[in-house]
């Protein structure tokens, strides 16, 4: 079955292949390249299974220091490839449209190009994290990235739940790998410290994101964030604040 569709934006969701959905399954099948950004070797194993032409990008970060020069590169890869023809697939780990910048780069450039683009939803980190904390976020709920919240001084309402995403990466815009010590967190502790007090408790929580791989979350104050060597950064973890009482 051929697409009309020039591109397709889609995501495995966070468990590896077990979540992804019919829908993101589907639209590969009508593909002829997909293009993945994936860390699991299983998930590229798995989509060779629905798309002739599967392509792993992970070459495109080397020799890279910002990721942003990455993603640029990545949205260049794929404009290329479906201004030759519809059926075109970029698959990331996720949601899509939930932190990933190549995915905003490519659909504004996309659009400009008048190709005709579809995203698929899936599974986010936003999703599991509901299920890992057990809390319902539906009454309320104020969401940051670390780096914007910081560098736009905008202000959390204390008194209602916060994730703070993209913790691993606050005011650092270069690609970063290996082990990370918490200290990289004293911006983003000071910057909470103005509106939450330091022995105020926060969970640090990291969606199992691969087959065998559990959830875990870790308990601490915000004055220790920073200090904690529990803090495991390398795996890219949510901070969680609850609302003041």
């Amino acid at each position: 079955m051929s697409s009309t569709t020039d591109l397709y934006l889609l995501g495995t969701g966070i468990r590896g292949t077990l979540n992804l959905t019919l829908e993101t399954i589907q639209a590969l099948r009508s593909c002829r390249v997909a293009f993945v950004l994936h860390d699991d070797l299983r998930v590229l194993e798995e989509i060779k299974t629905y798309c002739p032409d599967v392509r792993d990008l992970v070459e495109l970060y080397a020799g890279e220091t910002l990721r942003s020069d990455v993603y640029r590169s990545i949205t260049k890869a794929l404009i290329s490839e479906a201004s030759q023809g519809p059926g075109v697939a970029f698959l990331v780990h996720g949601h899509p449209l939930f932190l990933v910048s190549a995915t905003e780069y490519t659909l504004e450039t996309a659009r400009c190009n008048n190709l005709k683009v579809q995203v698929v939803p899936a599974v986010s980190s936003f999703d599991t994290i509901l299920c890992d904390l057990e809390i319902d976020y539906g009454y309320g709920l104020q969401m940051f990235d670390a780096t914007s919240m910081i560098l736009n001084a905008w202000k959390p309402n204390a008194l209602l739940p916060t994730l703070i995403f993209q913790i691993a990466t606050t005011l650092n815009d270069e690609i970063v790998t290996g082990e990370l010590d918490p200290v990289i967190l004293g911006p983003l502790v000071e910057y909470l410290a103005k509106f939450y007090p330091l022995d105020h408790p926060c969970i640090v929580v990291h969606s199992g994101a691969h087959l065998l791989e559990s959830s875990n979350k870790l308990c601490l104050s915000l004055r220790d964030l920073a200090q904690s060597s529990d803090v495991e950064l390398w795996l890219r973890p949510t901070l969680y604040v609850p609302p003041l009482h």
